[in-house]
């Protein structure tokens, strides 16, 4: 019989999922997802880190917890021991070595962007970059489940450079360099885009396979309707070869960005003399993005 009781008390306290002997302190375990543009959970195939940020009501930062490949393998989400009340949780996908947050005073100063943004370098690419929020309320009833939501805050450009002459040298040097301008510098902890414009320099790579040039990178989110420029300039001179504006190409080439989330933007501009022709970059065409 005090087996009995014994196993039910251990019991009890699982499901309460209460710790220690302070009832207001209770478990809740969040569970992260992600599905893309689909309804197929492809979380893991696309976070492999979460910064995650915790305020309560008054919006007053709690707590930070960062959680890398490992443990999002373990266990696809973390366990909260947090007294009972409401909470705002903020979480970044794959902050990695193309990304810095600065960690601010409130929601609208912690900004998110590429590291050379913040030490006024040339900015070649951000992070495939993934947001979630969510509002919880913990009881000190017992144990909770809840989850986050990411939706991506980035769109990767892949740009192909075609009937550029290679060199005798097989250097495989790009004589021309790309700029994108007319983006968002940063991104704050309420996924509010900055007004701020900052031109990224991608780098261009020599693919020995398809014989051709070409960048793949990625860029805080856009819309349709935007002021984005693709600018590419003589290395050597640095004069201007060619500019198009971003949107007046996707207008022509029926491509949108609004409301996806795996948004990719393709382009090919292909070189032939001194005319230069632009076309975009079919999806089946296209590899998989970085």
């Amino acid at each position: 019989m005090k087996k009995a009781i014994i196993l039910y008390i251990l019991l009890l306290v699982t499901v309460t999922g209460c710790i220690k002997e302070n009832l207001d302190d209770c478990e809740t375990t969040l569970y992260f997802s992600y599905l893309g543009d689909g309804t197929k959970e492809i979380f893991p195939q696309k976070i492999e880190k979460v910064d995650m940020y915790i305020y309560n009501q008054n919006n007053v930062f709690v707590q930070k917890t960062v959680l890398n490949r490992k443990e999002l393998n373990r266990q696809r989400g973390t366990t909260l021991n947090l007294p009972s009340g409401q909470y705002h949780i903020i979480c970044w996908g794959n902050s990695l070595n193309d990304t810095r947050i600065n960690e601010g005073s409130s929601l609208q100063n912690n900004l998110v962007g590429a590291p050379h943004y913040f030490t006024k370098e040339l900015i070649s690419t951000n992070d495939s970059l993934y947001f979630g929020e969510r509002e919880i309320t913990i009881f000190n009833e017992g144990y909770k489940v809840d989850t986050v939501y990411f939706s991506s805050a980035h769109i990767k450009m892949q740009i192909e450079l075609e009937g550029l002459d290679v060199g005798s040298t097989r250097a495989a040097i790009s004589p021309v360099s790309i700029e994108m301008g007319k983006l968002s510098s940063t991104v704050d902890f309420t996924k509010t885009f900055s007004n701020e414009r900052v031109s990224y320099f991608p780098l261009v790579t020599f693919d020995s396979n398809t014989q051709k040039f070409g960048s793949k990178f990625n860029v805080l989110r856009f819309n349709d309707d935007n002021e984005v420029y693709l600018r590419l300039r003589d290395l050597q001179s640095n004069e201007e070869v060619y500019t198009m504006q971003l949107k007046d190409f996707m207008k022509d080439n029926n491509i949108t960005v609004n409301g996806i989330n795996e948004a990719t933007v393709g382009i090919r501009i292909r070189f032939n003399g001194t005319a230069i022709t632009v076309k975009p970059w079919d999806e089946e065409v296209i590899r998989p993005g970085i």
